[in-house]
Formats: C-alpha cells, sequence, structure tokens
C-alpha cells in the first residue's frame, strides 16, 4: 500500500482542482436569482453541506458515508 505522502504527492493537484470547481459551483449558484431563499430550502444543498461536513471530518470511511448520505433510500415502487 503507498505512504499518505505519496498519495497526496500523487493527487493533490487533482484534488485541488475538484475542490476549487466545487467552490466555483457554489459560488455561481449563490449568485443566482433567488438564491437566499435556495440555499435555506433546498434539500440538494443541504446534503452538500452535510458532505462537507463528513470531508472535513478525521473519521475513515468517508466516501462510504457520502454515498449513504446521496443515496436513495425510498422503497422502490410496487410491481
Amino acid at each position: 500500500m503507498a505512504s499518505a505522502k505519496n498519495i497526496l504527492d500523487h493527487f493533490f493537484l487533482e484534488m485541488r482542482w475538484r475542490t476549487l470547481s466545487l467552490a466555483a459551483d457554489l459560488d455561481r449558484a449563490e449568485r443566482g436569482e433567488q438564491s437566499a431563499a435556495l440555499f435555506k430550502t433546498d434539500s440538494r444543498l443541504q446534503k452538500l453541506h452535510k458532505a462537507f461536513g463528513i470531508l472535513a471530518s478525521a473519521s475513515g470511511n468517508r466516501a462510504e458515508q457520502v454515498q449513504n448520505l446521496f443515496s436513495d433510500t425510498t422503497a422502490p415502487p410496487p410491481r
């Protein structure tokens, strides 16, 4: 298994790019019309904010936690 330093050496620039891209997407949404109401009520943005908390945590299994956060847990329609 690669060391943490090797992983960061290899992936840091891509991770930085993805972070900047996400920040830019959120900035664009915030500048849009009626953004104040949307940022308070939209469940998708609320989930993104929860995901940011997961990413910032020091716990393991962050990918699994974020996947579960965004997973559809409703029952499938009857056949």
